[in-house]
């Protein structure tokens, strides 16, 4: 069985080069891209990232811990999941599962009961983990899930909805989900049998730059696992796509029904 992968863009964020390439100092700004992605093989749905929080305080407080470092950054262009989803033309109860490639809030922010509310949610352990036993600071643990999803995932938790794991796991055939570290503990990737080969997701390269030169990210906790997910990636996938790319909406355009058809 295969997949299909669509990308809908769901904000922006300027950031300095220099946060994007590691050992650069690059002072152009480039816009970071999020993204919920809708993953599909025509019997099961899911959804890769939830998008920003629902919460305009909460976006709020993001956007001024961005602006500590420059004024320029703030989102842009935002897209909350309800609107995602009328795009990609899914119903959120209509949802088997979310794979969160970040356990930060710009990954996690739409994962709420109301929207989500059958879903077995996929997550990295070492980013819970983290943010319980050993907050770093960076960013600030209230950035690790709004009150709401913190909530909600007791509850997934409670309902036996809930994987969160330090290796790769099969969600489905063709469709597996891993922590990878590097830009921090909670950073993930996904892997999808596409029909037209294994494509790669990954959180901790930001652009298609990143991929190509096999270059951490700027702002990587841990470089070195940066650099061996990037690498382990280009390895074993057909495709690897960096998950800020800007070019990834044309890449896994929306369609009526999805971007990548499964082979018949």
């Amino acid at each position: 069985m295969t997949f299909s992968l669509s990308a809908a863009p769901v904000g922006r964020l300027p950031i300095p080069g220099w946060e994007a390439f590691f050992g650069r100092n690059e002072q152009e700004f480039h816009d970071l891209w999020f993204y919920v992605w809708l993953v599909t093989d025509g019997d099961r749905t899911g959804l890769i990232d939830t998008g920003l929080p629902v919460d305009a305080a909460e976006r709020a407080a993001l956007d001024a811990a961005n602006q500590a470092l420059d004024p320029r950054c703030v989102f842009q262009d935002v897209r909350l999941l309800p609107e995602a989803l009328d795009a990609l033309g899914v119903r959120g109860e209509d949802v088997d599962f979310v794979l969160l490639t970040q356990t930060i809030t710009y990954h996690t922010g739409g994962l709420l009961p109301d929207l989500l509310p059958r879903a077995t949610v996929y997550a990295s352990y070492a980013g819970v983990r983290e943010m319980l036993c050993a907050p770093p600071g960076h960013p600030p643990t209230e950035f690790y899930f709004t009150g709401p999803t913190w909530s909600y995932l007791r509850d997934l938790a409670v309902g036996g909805r809930l994987v969160l794991t330090d290796g790769p796991v099969e969600v489905a055939p063709g469709l597996s989900f891993e922590a990878t570290g590097g830009h921090h503990p909670g950073s993930a990737g996904v892997r999808v049998r596409c029909a037209d080969g294994l494509v790669g997701l990954l959180e901790t390269a930001f652009f298609a730059r990143n991929v190509d030169e096999e270059l951490p990210i700027g702002i990587a906790e841990d470089a070195a696992a940066c650099r061996r997910a990037i690498k382990q990636y280009r390895r074993v996938c057909d495709e690897v796509v960096a998950l800020h790319d800007p070019g990834n909406a044309a890449r896994f355009p929306i369609t009526p029904r999805h971007a990548r058809r499964p082979a018949s």
